[in-house]
């Protein structure tokens, strides 16, 4: 597969989407990534629009293969940190700093785990920053940075505080897991006949495939409980 990567999206999306070689993976524009040139300034904050692909997997079994962490959670806290893209950690005195990105930083209570972290709460990563919505928060995150301008991913969910989530992850060593892909790695649990983004895989597909008892006991609500 050619992949196509500009900018800090070399490093970062390889440790967003793993190292290893895809099966069954769509290749079409899901498949590069770039900085758009589009910005704009609301409520007194400056955005700038980042515009991203990851690869998509065209059926349960790929995405499972992909992801380490596979777990049921409910998000109980937002915040906001820059991260080097290079290591996916904190920057260090050797950070070049236009590696340094603002991230998403989401804590999530698990309350199932079908793969990876089996209990506790995680933390898990997603590139750039919300629009309109806790500014104050991104703004003292860029601060030591002397940055005032926020990313903004095109197309990355937003998940909320009191909400339970399928996520699908990928982890990369020993840092905070993130998304395989902004389209099939987050579920809301509404409606788990629901197919991600791309119309490929469903939540009933997902918990089905560790095994048709995790299914039953999801909608029976013995998976779920709060």
């Amino acid at each position: 597969m050619k992949v196509k990567f500009l900018f800090i999206f070399i490093l970062a999306s390889i440790l967003l989407s793993g190292c290893s070689e895809k099966t069954d993976v769509q290749e079409d524009s899901t498949s590069g990534a770039v900085w758009d040139s589009v910005s704009s300034a609301e409520n007194n904050v400056e955005y700038i629009d980042v515009s991203a692909d990851w690869p998509a997997y065209t059926n349960v079994s790929a995405l499972i293969k992909e992801a380490n962490v596979v777990v049921v959670g409910k998000v109980t806290g937002i915040s906001f940190q820059m991260l080097d893209t290079q290591t996916a950690c904190p920057p260090t005195e050797i950070s070049n700093l236009k590696d340094c990105l603002l991230y998403t930083i989401y804590d999530v209570e698990v309350l199932t785990s079908y793969k990876g972290t089996s209990s506790g709460t995680i933390k898990i990563r997603l590139m750039g920053g919300l629009k309109d919505i806790y500014l104050n928060e991104q703004l003292a995150a860029l601060a030591s940075f002397d940055e005032s301008t926020i990313p903004v991913v095109a197309g990355m969910p937003k998940m909320e505080i009191g909400e339970t989530y399928l996520l699908v992850l990928y982890q990369y060593e020993d840092t905070m897991p993130t998304p395989v892909n902004p389209g099939q790695g987050m579920y809301k649990l509404d409606d788990p006949l629901q197919k991600d983004a791309y119309s490929y895989v469903s939540p009933k597909e997902i918990i089905s495939y560790f095994g048709e008892d995790k299914w039953t006991a999801f909608v029976s609500g013995e998976d779920t409980e709060k």
